[in-house]
């Protein structure tokens, strides 16, 4: 009995059992079972064939046959224990894979769960981005809504400032017409106000004097009412508050020592200063021998007095004669400390100030301090340009250190320097008087003082800027003589502005030509050009007249192609020659030039013939008139 032979399926890696899907698990069940069923026929079969050969004789072919048999069923039963065993397999892999799959279940739940949630998340960003476009869409309306609005009145203010300037331009001969008229008569007006209120304060001086004389009448009588019913100590006469003395005002050119001054005595030199003769010795017979006796002393003692006072003023006058004889400022802080001894203090400090940097300084033996005057007694001076007083035992604060810190100090007395400058040009420190009797003589002598060291400070500076402007006028000679070889006018230029960076340096310069009624300029190799007479160059050209801008490009009349546009302040200088106007200086100044500090207004400064801006407009005027006209 013959069959075919059934090959097992060759062994292969554990990976692609693992790979086997649950239909394929299937199908093998079915292919085993059908075997096994297969393999129960056999055994009948085999039987069968084992009662033949017990019945009967076998053949050779039989024993061939039953042999094939056998072995059939030896590789039959050999595949199907291979196939239980990789059954038994299959089936253990498939239970893991059933355990994987339950995993992977539980972690897609996880996943999708995680995914709804992010997806929610997501709509809410999106609700608010889609949110955010439309503020962002209506913010941006806004803005191309306020451009509009803005491009419209920038548009509206051109067209109201050409209008401006077309009314000015056709107005402006009127208007001088108009003006001219308008200043004739606010002059006679002016003149006539000026002679009432002349006359008004002639009548109010004669007022004054009148009431001035009747006042010290009054007050005689008051004292000498007084003197009759009470007797003045020396405490009653002396503020003890700023150990001052409280009169100064008999004799004119004295103030008394308080040594001797009490009520009475005061009374009575005023008294004896305006006796006659005859009437002092009446007056004097009528005292009794002890009233006598004490009212002489007095007088003695005043006289006496007197002569001290004329000494120091001699010994004084000598010291102030040897300070206008100074010529340097060095000079000027080592003598004013050597006048410690007169005023009787423990020391006079002169504080001058540096206009440049607002420190004042003060030099003393070979070394220099600077100090800030912004609080303290030293800025209520120099505010008030007044003396302040403070003699006194209390502390107050005097100024602060170049490194911020306050300094107080107690019996000082400050005095301002008042010069013909915008500011204070220093103060004068006395400190610490030795004697208590001399308050009254430090004020005095510090009044007389602060004049004659003004007047050395208006001096040394007057030389320090004749040997300054004499430089300038070397350098501004030899430059000048550059000026008149130029060989065209955009040569001109050029030598122009290297001219204005050697001697004015951080300043800038430019000069428009004024040609065929036409305005041009050279900028940056090439040539600017406007068709007329307009812009704030053109205005200094009508006029003819020197003008000082501190912004330029806020002028009604600005025009950016012709105009210079600097942040700093401008002076434009005009060249005329016989009436006609044919270029324009535009140079921007610093604080140098404009010389605030002496002057409160820069165009008054700039006028001056020593001004160091002037003095390059005129140079630069004569060579061009001398080279091109």
């Amino acid at each position: 009995m013959s069959r075919k032979r059934i090959e097992a399926p060759p062994l292969t890696d554990r990976s692609q059992y693992r790979r086997i899907s649950q239909k394929s698990v299937d199908e093998l069940n079915q292919t085993l079972h059908a075997r096994i069923n297969s393999m129960v026929g056999l055994d009948e079969q085999l039987s069968n064939k084992i009662r033949q050969l017990q019945s009967a004789s076998l053949t050779t072919k039989d024993l061939s046959s039953i042999s094939l048999s056998l072995q059939d069923m030896v590789s039959t039963l050999q595949k199907v224990s291979y196939n239980e065993i990789m059954y038994n397999q299959i089936v253990r892999e498939n239970e893991k894979l059933k355990n994987d799959q339950s995993y992977l279940k539980a972690q897609l739940f996880k996943f999708n769960s995680l995914i709804q949630k992010m997806q929610k998340e997501n709509t809410i960003l999106l609700e608010k981005i889609k949110q955010q476009e439309i503020d962002i869409n209506n913010l941006n309306k806004k803005l191309l809504a306020e451009q509009k609005l803005n491009e419209e009145t920038s548009k509206k203010l051109r067209r109201s400032e050409q209008r401006v300037q077309i009314i000015l331009e056709s107005n402006i001969t009127l208007q001088k017409d108009q003006l001219k008229n308008n200043l004739i008569e606010a002059l006679s007006e002016n003149e006539h106000i000026k002679k009432d209120a002349i006359q008004k304060q002639k009548d109010y001086q004669k007022l004054q004097m009148t009431n001035n004389a009747l006042n010290q009448k009054l007050q005689r009588l008051n004292n000498r009412f007084y003197i009759s019913g009470k007797t003045q100590n020396e405490e009653e006469f002396i503020d003890q508050e700023k150990m001052v003395i409280t009169f100064t005002e008999i004799p004119k050119n004295f103030l008394f020592r308080h040594v001797f001054q009490n009520q009475e005595c005061k009374q009575f030199i005023q008294s004896a200063l305006e006796f006659s003769t005859e009437d002092f010795i009446q007056h004097i017979n009528s005292l009794n021998q002890e009233s006598k006796k004490m009212q002489l002393t007095w007088l003695f003692n005043h006289m006496v007095n007197y002569r001290e006072f004329s000494l120091t003023q001699n010994n004084f006058i000598v010291k102030l004669g040897q300070l206008i004889q100074l010529t340097n400022f060095n000079e000027m802080y080592s003598f004013i400390t050597t006048l410690s001894s007169f005023f009787k203090v423990s020391h006079i400090y002169l504080w001058l100030r540096d206009f440049q940097t607002g420190f004042f300084i003060n030099e003393s033996d070979g070394k220099q301090r600077k100090i800030m005057c912004t609080k303290g007694a030293f800025r209520d001076s120099l505010e008030s340009r007044e003396a302040v007083n403070k003699l006194t035992a209390h502390k107050h604060m005097m100024y602060q250190t170049d490194k911020g810190e306050d300094l107080f100090q107690d019996n000082t007395y400050i005095f301002p320097v008042i010069t013909d400058q915008a500011l204070p040009a220093g103060v004068i420190e006395f400190s610490h008087p030795t004697h208590s009797n001399n308050y009254s003589d430090i004020q005095y002598f510090a009044s007389i003082l602060g004049l004659f060291v003004k007047l050395t400070i208006q001096k040394i500076d007057e030389d320090i800027h004749q040997k300054f402007l004499l430089k300038q006028i070397d350098m501004l000679q030899s430059e000048f003589l550059k000026l008149m070889k130029a060989n065209d006018k955009f040569h001109f230029c050029e030598l122009v502005k290297v001219m204005q960076n050697k001697i004015l340096q951080l300043s800038t310069s430019e000069i428009v030509f004024v040609e065929d009624n036409c305005l041009w300029k050279y900028y940056n190799q090439n040539i600017k050009k406007l068709d007329n007479i307009a812009g704030v160059c053109g205005q200094v050209a009508i006029n003819q007249q020197p003008a000082y801008y501190a912004n330029i490009s806020k002028e009604l009349n600005y025009n950016e192609i012709i105009d210079m546009y600097s942040i700093a302040p401008i002076f434009i200088y005009p060249i005329v020659h016989k009436s006609k106007t044919y270029a324009i200086i535009q140079l921007s100044l610093t604080n140098k030039q404009i010389d605030k500090y002496r002057f409160k207004d820069p165009l008054v400064s700039l006028t001056q013939i020593s001004n160091q801006a002037r003095l390059f407009c005129d140079y630069v005027t004569t060579a061009y008139i001398n080279r091109f006209l």
